[in-house]
């Protein structure tokens, strides 16, 4: 039932990037300066999960690139320091990696010196950059101009100095949630290239698209669960009780693939809460506090704060790993699914 897999996930670039014409005729007008070779302005994309956003920014650099050479890179920014994130840098534009012990400010040098022209960086999951140093340092390259791709546009901006906000005043681009009937288009383009003819029909996927809220990335995986369905019961179509059932499913894969794709701290703030939850806040640092030194143990990682711990919390709620009940101080961390584990060797921790 299904003709290609790769359709169906993350890596797909596909080859038209479908209801977002007017967000990207502003990108475009935004990165217009680098055609003349100036730089170009900054820009902050923001959204809900599963939107499109990183996929947006891609196909908003690689239709500038198709335009004039310019030098870029893409840099995922979730759990990197100020160090991290420049090095990540250099490491992706033209020339030799900088060495492993180089220091910061060294690494914030070598930077300015490779920038000599204008100069793309997407700065992709980017919520806690206001926390670290990086932007500063980045702003500091001349020719240098940011895409900023994070959740909340005013709760980002409210964390930066005055001087970063300026530089994107008047430049932010609102990717919301699509349309039922929108949505079922860009269902429909997968579906022509990723199904077998005739599995599916328009009044289906429009169901789908309804079922999933306005969220891309919701809808193909649980249209891509669906087939699965359908196959696993030997259906020749998909049938109304395997989309009824594609959810779950889908909502499964897409909570293991949003833990994959983060750092070792959130995984042991998760596995705290899934071990031990639902959990009161004390509680929770509580545990952490007491169990800090065996979950540590084996990795060269070191315990973080209470607030730091506070935003891994908010990465995870966002990522729908987990769910906040109740409020102020009958709030209680549990996950969304128990099922959904870390892969990654956290020692046991006794509460």
């Amino acid at each position: 039932m299904i003709t290609k897999t790769h359709v169906f996930e993350d890596t797909y670039f596909p080859r038209r990037l479908r209801h977002r014409e007017a967000e990207m005729d502003f990108v475009t007008n935004a990165f217009e300066p680098v055609v003349r070779g100036q730089q170009a302005d900054d820009i902050l994309i923001h959204g809900p999960q599963g939107v499109g956003k990183t996929i947006f920014a891609r196909y908003a650099l690689n239709h500038l690139t198709q335009r004039t050479a310019v030098q870029h890179a893409r840099i995922g920014c979730l759990g990197k320091s100020t160090a991290g994130i420049v090095r990540a840098v250099l490491e992706d534009l033209p020339g030799p990696d900088p060495h492993s012990t180089m220091p910061r400010e060294d690494l914030c040098l070598e930077l300015q010196e490779r920038v000599d022209e204008p100069t793309i960086v997407v700065l992709d999951e980017a919520d806690d950059l206001p926390f670290t140093h990086a932007l500063d340092r980045l702003a500091d390259v001349d020719g240098l101009s940011m895409v900023v791709v994070c959740h909340d546009d005013d709760g980002w901006l409210s964390h930066v100095n005055d001087s970063i906000r300026h530089r994107f005043v008047g430049n932010i681009v609102d990717l919301g949630t699509y349309g039922v009937d929108e949505l079922a288009d860009i269902l429909e383009e997968r579906r022509q290239v990723g199904l077998q003819p005739g599995v599916i029909d328009e009044d289906q996927l429009r169901t789908l698209a309804d079922m999933t809220a306005g969220k891309a990335r919701r809808a193909i995986f649980a249209l891509r669960a669906a087939a699965e369905l359908a196959h696993d019961r030997r259906h020749r179509q998909i049938r109304s009780e395997d989309i009824d059932d594609s959810l779950d499913r889908a909502d499964q894969r897409l909570r293991e693939e949003h833990l994959a794709s983060l750092p070792f701290h959130h995984h042991v703030v998760y596995e705290l809460v899934r071990r031990h939850g639902p959990l009161a806040p004390s509680e929770l640092h509580d545990i952490y506090e007491k169990t800090a030194e065996s979950l540590y143990r084996s990795t060269e990682q070191t315990p973080i704060g209470e607030r730091a711990r506070r935003n891994k919390l908010s990465k995870l709620e966002a990522y729908d790993l987990i769910e906040v009940l109740g409020a102020n101080r009958h709030r209680e961390y549990r996950v969304c699914d128990r099922a959904v584990a870390s892969d990654l060797e956290i020692a046991p921790s006794a509460r």
